[in-house]
This record gives structure tokens, C-alpha cells and sequence, in this order.
């Protein structure tokens, strides 16, 4: 068990942690969350013994380790892949090197008192060997690195070929290597895609010890902790539920909280009329300071409304665009020798929302810079549609702020036609409020930055917004505040992210970026994975076709023309559009055949005119999946 007893900490007149107290018990998964700036990665470094705190103490079982995910990269970049994260376990290549040494070492030695000695080391040694969890910390190295994204052809390369953020996966598996008692994750996910996300899901279900994550990805949340822990004022709000689970309850929580406050206001009030009145006679002027003293010594009830449920943010919509905002043909991007994408044709049309997803370095930083005109592709031809406006962020964009002036300041140049009101909505919006709005930028850290930048991207009046990575320096409340206004946005919207519940029922097409092509999908992030879940259906019904007759599809695929790039294109969306027809016709079927099998149904007076769609919907959808196998078949 951890404990964490009274842990406090002050800055100035400000109160980040007051008296936190909470325990961490061996398999607890708990998810650290709060506003940015509430203390959630102080509080980790706190444990993590990088920083003191003015109060309280911090209890580690004896011989137990702490393993901190710190956003620190190797100096040294000599290494390979493999090599730097094998760099986590180098007292037990250390251990295993003098074992081989000793084991030499006895082959050649003849004195007895020697030898003895030898074989009371090796028996340490060896016996020290045994307090690492793993028998071969290579073979695991390799399992995690392919988890996180990396694939075996990678595992010798240098690691001064990578990014930043392929870097930082390698820091997450030198972490996850070690398999410390206590596991602390800031922001995680951060530099992982989709996939990388999914698997790590997993991984953390099985993990042995404790872990204290802090992160603002709602799925990843969901799918890992076991208990949330909301900082909150400085105080600790414990919930040993599940994060869904926990969104509940809160609300209830919030719902007590509001109806004691709004009760306490009410008693006090009139508690405080009667003190006036009795202030105004001289009888009973000892009775009203009676009152008064028992009124100041009342233990108040403190209640703010959620930030988020006050705020109602809006992008200013300038005009209606052409029915094709982008258009895109045969595009493909080069670096050098280094081919980013090959041959990608996408169409936007009026009033999409579109989202990119996909594996970082994949090219869908690439092909927003060449739909917003930043850069050129290397082949193809890329066209932006007649009177389209365009607002634009990406997170380098930070860089051109005006370090000289203030946050207030630099979002009043871009919203020049708002209200002062409606500039400071904004900003709170993106967590710059009272004084943090007369900071100058250059004081911002990294982060703040970035979400001044957005901030004044959303002043920016348009009618097709592009967003590059939004959510990374957002909390939970500014995420789905930014989600509800884009919804409600009349124009286009294009978005990479990797935040599922960001993306859920955010876009009506998505395009997934992977190994150099791109593929569309007439959904959101939700029908991509169902999709994925059941890819193998199609080579499933070609080879059922084909066993059935397999001379006469051997003949037929002899044939069988080679198909166009635009005929095979418009025979992928007709095989997308059955997908979805077939896939509303099943769950239709479901709900009626649940209903039907209730005896109350056919005492209906509609009953019978039920049970002739429920046949009509049978029919359509024996046809649909008749012309999905055909579909299937031409295309395989």
C-alpha cells in the first residue's frame, strides 16, 4: 500500500494541494484528472520524489519502486532502438556479464578455497538475477517496442532517425520494462495513434503493480482505471468507480451539493434579514450579535457551477461555400527518397466533417498543409473550392505568437469585431481567466501557448476549420466544449486526432492514413473500428464463393478485366454504402424481433402491418448482402 497523508503545497496566496489524502492499494488503476493547472502533474512528482511538498509525507512500502514516465529524451543518440531500451535493464546485462565471467573463471581455476569463493558469488549473483521480472528482457523490449508502434525492421535503426515523439514511446517502454511497483503516466497517450492506444489499453489491464495515470483521453480512461480521482479546489474527490461509472455519480454528488448550497443560501438570508431588524432596536441588539457570531461560526458549503456547463462557445460562420469545398487527385508527397503517401484522391463536399486518423509519420499533418495551400504536392492536382475561408491551427503556430504582448492583447488583434465580453469567453474557454488574461506570452509554457493559439483561431470567422492535434494541451471540460461548438459549426470541419471520444459522431467520413495509402470511411471513428473488427468478412465471402465452384471462379478470374483507380473507387463507396444499409437493417431486425417476442405485441391493432415490414425489411436485407457479395467478389 501507498499513502498519501495531508500532502500539501502553496504558491504564493494560492492553495494548489490542501491536505491531500488518499491510499493506493496494489492493483488499483486510478485515473488523476482535474482542470489544467489543478496540480494533477505537481501531485505525480510529489510521489515521484522530484519535487517536495510544504506538508505531508508520501509512505512506500520498504523495497518497493516508483517508476515516473518523465518527459525528458536521451541525451545520447548513439544507440538503436533496441539497445536504448534494453538501457533500462543494464544492472541485469551487468549481472549476467559477471555470471558469464565467474562461469569462465571456474573452468580454469584449480584452488579449492578459490573455487568456493567463486561459487558463493555466482550463487548471489544468480540469486539477484531472480528479482527481475523477466527472464529475457530483450525478447520483451522487442514485444513492447512492436506494441508501441514500432515494427521489426525498425529495431536497429538509429535512434537519431526519430522524432520527438517516436522517442518518447521509447522512454514509455524502457518504463514499462522495469515493471515498478507504482506506475506513474502523465499524459500517455500523447505521442501514441490509435492503434498504439489500443494496445496499451490491454497492456495495462494485465500490468502486475499499481498505476496513477493522469490523462484527458475520455476513452482511454474508460478502458483502463478502475478508480477516478478528481482534484478539485485543492481537495481530492475520491471515486472508486470506473470512469463512466464515475461521470455518474458525480453528477448525483453535484446535484446534493447544489441543493445543500442552494438551501444553505436561503437559511442564511434570513438569518441575516432578522440580524438587520434586530439591529434597528436597541431591545434586541444583544440578540442580533448573538445571531451574527453563530452565523460566522456556520460551516459554509462551497458550490460552483461547472466550468464547462457555462460556457457556450461559438466559431463565427462567414458565408456559404461552392458544393466542393476539396478536391484532391492522385496526390503524393515526396521528401527526397522518403515517399510519404502515393497516389490519394479525397473529395470534400459541402458540409462534411471529416476526420484523419492513422499512425504518426503516415502524412496527415502532410496533406492538410497541401489542402490549405501551405505546401505542394509532389505529384497531382490539389484544389480548395469556390469562396471557401478557411481558419487553420497547428500547434507550431504558437511560435508566431507576440512574445511582447499580453493573452487579452493578442486575442483582441484577432478578435478586433468582438465585445471585450466575448473575447474573455473565449479565453476562458481555453482556461485564461481573472488574471491570466494580463500574462504576457512570453512567460506561457508550451502548452498555454498552443492554447492561445487556438483560442485565436476560433475568433477567426470561416466556413471550413482545419484542426491539427486540438485536444493535446486540453483538459476533459475545454475538449468537449471545443467538440459541442464544432458540431454546432454550419460550415466544414477537418480534424486529426487520435481521441476517440473526441471523434465519436464528430465526422461523417474518415480517412485512416496507413503505410503509405489512404483509405475512406462514410462514418466516424466508431464505424472504423466496428469495420476493422470484421475485415476479414470480405476474403471470408470471396473464398466461400470460390470453394462452391472453384473451377468456374477460377475461370471468371481469368476473365475478369483489371479494374480502373475510378472504377474500383466508386465500387469501394457502393460496398460502403450496403455496409451501412445492411448494418441499420440488423440492429431494424433486432428491435423488432425483441419486440415481437413479447405476447403483448399481437394484441396490437398495428401488429399484423408490423410483421409485413419486419418481412419487407427481411427481403431487403437478404438482397443487400446478395449485392455485397458481388461487390466483394469483383473487388477481391
Amino acid at each position: 500500500m501507498f499513502y498519501l497523508k495531508d500532502v500539501t503545497l502553496q504558491f504564493g496566496d494560492r492553495v494548489l494541494l490542501d491536505s491531500v489524502n488518499f491510499m493506493v492499494s496494489p492493483k488499483d488503476i486510478i485515473g488523476l484528472i482535474g482542470r489544467n493547472g489543478c496540480g494533477k502533474s505537481t501531485l505525480l512528482k510529489i510521489i515521484a520524489g522530484d519535487q517536495s511538498a510544504d506538508t505531508g509525507k508520501i509512505d512506500i512500502p520498504k523495497n518497493n519502486q516508483i517508476g515516473y514516465l518523465r518527459q525528458f529524451l536521451p541525451e545520447d543518440k548513439s544507440n538503436t532502438i533496441l539497445q536504448e531500451t534494453c538501457s533500462s535493464f543494464k544492472e541485469y546485462f551487468a549481472l549476467k556479464a559477471d555470471i558469464q565471467e565467474i562461469e569462465s573463471s571456474l573452468e580454469n581455476e584449480k584452488d579449492h578455497d578459490r573455487i568456493t569463493s567463486l561459487l558463493d558469488d555466482l550463487d548471489q549473483k544468480q540469486l539477484q538475477l531472480t528479482a527481475f521480472p523477466f527472464t529475457n528482457p530483450e525478447t520483451e523490449a522487442i514485444k513492447l517496442l512492436k506494441g508501441l508502434g514500432f515494427k521489426d525492421e525498425q529495431m536497429n535503426q538509429s535512434l537519431s532517425t526519430l522524432s520527438g515523439g517516436w522517442q518518447m514511446r521509447i522512454e514509455l517502454a524502457k518504463l514499462l520494462l522495469r515493471q515498478p511497483d507504482l506506475l506513474l503516466l502523465d499524459e500517455p497517450t500523447n505521442h501514441l495513434d490509435i492503434e498504439s492506444i489500443i494496445w496499451f489499453e490491454k497492456y495495462i489491464a494485465n500490468y502486475p503493480g499499481a498505476i496513477i495515470l493522469v490523462s484527458h483521453d475520455q476513452d482511454f480512461l474508460s478502458n483502463t482505471a478502475n478508480r477516478i480521482i478528481e482534484l478539485r479546489n485543492g481537495a481530492a474527490e475520491d471515486y472508486k468507480l470506473p470512469y463512466r461509472k464515475y461521470l455518474v455519480e458525480k453528477e448525483q454528488r453535484h446535484e446534493i451539493l447544489r441543493a445543500q448550497y442552494v438551501n444553505q443560501q436561503k437559511v442564511i438570508k434570513e438569518k441575516e434579514r432578522t440580524i438587520t431588524r434586530f439591529k434597528a432596536k436597541a431591545t434586541k441588539t444583544s440578540m442580533a450579535q448573538s445571531m451574527e457570531k453563530q452565523l460566522a461560526k456556520m460551516e459554509r458549503v462551497h458550490y460552483e457551477e461547472d466550468h464547462e456547463k457555462l460556457m457556450n462557445l461559438v466559431f463565427p460562420f462567414e458565408g456559404r461555400s461552392g458544393e466542393i469545398v476539396f478536391e484532391g487527385k492522385e496526390l503524393a508527397k515526396h521528401y527526397g527518397e522518403k515517399k510519404v503517401f502515393e497516389n490519394v484522391s479525397l473529395e470534400i463536399l459541402r458540409g462534411d466533417k471529416v476526420a484523419f486518423i492513422g499512425q504518426n509519420g503516415m502524412g496527415k499533418s502532410t496533406l492538410i498543409k497541401i489542402i490549405k495551400g501551405i505546401i505542394e504536392p509532389t505529384k497531382g492536382d490539389a484544389n480548395l473550392g469556390y469562396k471557401v475561408i478557411t481558419a487553420y491551427y497547428d500547434q507550431e503556430q504558437s511560435e508566431g505568437l507576440d512574445v511582447r504582448n499580453t493573452v487579452l492583447e493578442t486575442a483582441t488583434q484577432v478578435g478586433y469585431n468582438k465585445t471585450s465580453s466575448e473575447i474573455r469567453s473565449v479565453l476562458g474557454a481555453f482556461m485564461f481567466s481573472g488574471e491570466d488574461v494580463d500574462k504576457k506570452v512570453s512567460v506561457l509554457s508550451g502548452g498555454e501557448k498552443a492554447r492561445l493559439a487556438l483560442a485565436c483561431m476560433i475568433m477567426h470567422p470561416s466556413n471550413f476549420i482545419i484542426l491539427d492535434e486540438p485536444t493535446n494541451h486540453l483538459d476533459i471540460y475545454a475538449i468537449n466544449v471545443l467538440k459541442e461548438a464544432l458540431q454546432k459549426f454550419d460550415g466544414n470541419v477537418l480534424v486529426v486526432s487520435h481521441d476517440r471520444e473526441f471523434l465519436k459522431g464528430l465526422s461523417n467520413k474518415t480517412f485512416e492514413f496507413k503505410d503509405g495509402q489512404v483509405k475512406e470511411y462514410l462514418g466516424d471513428i466508431d464505424y472504423v473500428l466496428d469495420k476493422r473488427k470484421g475485415e476479414d468478412l470480405r476474403v471470408y465471402a470471396h473464398q466461400k464463393n470460390k470453394s462452391t465452384n472453384e473451377n468456374l471462379a477460377n475461370e471468371s478470374e481469368q476473365k475478369k478485366p483489371s479494374l480502373t483507380f475510378e472504377e474500383r473507387k466508386k465500387l469501394n463507396r457502393q460496398l460502403q454504402y450496403l455496409e451501412r444499409d445492411i448494418e441499420k437493417l440488423e440492429s431494424s431486425l433486432a428491435n423488432s424481433r425483441e419486440k415481437m417476442a413479447d405476447p403483448e405485441f399481437y394484441h396490437q391493432s398495428n401488429a399484423n402491418d408490423l410483421m409485413i415490414e419486419f418481412k419487407k425489411m427481411e427481403e431487403e436485407l437478404e438482397r443487400k448482402t446478395v449485392e455485397w457479395e458481388k461487390v466483394c467478389d469483383i473487388l477481391a
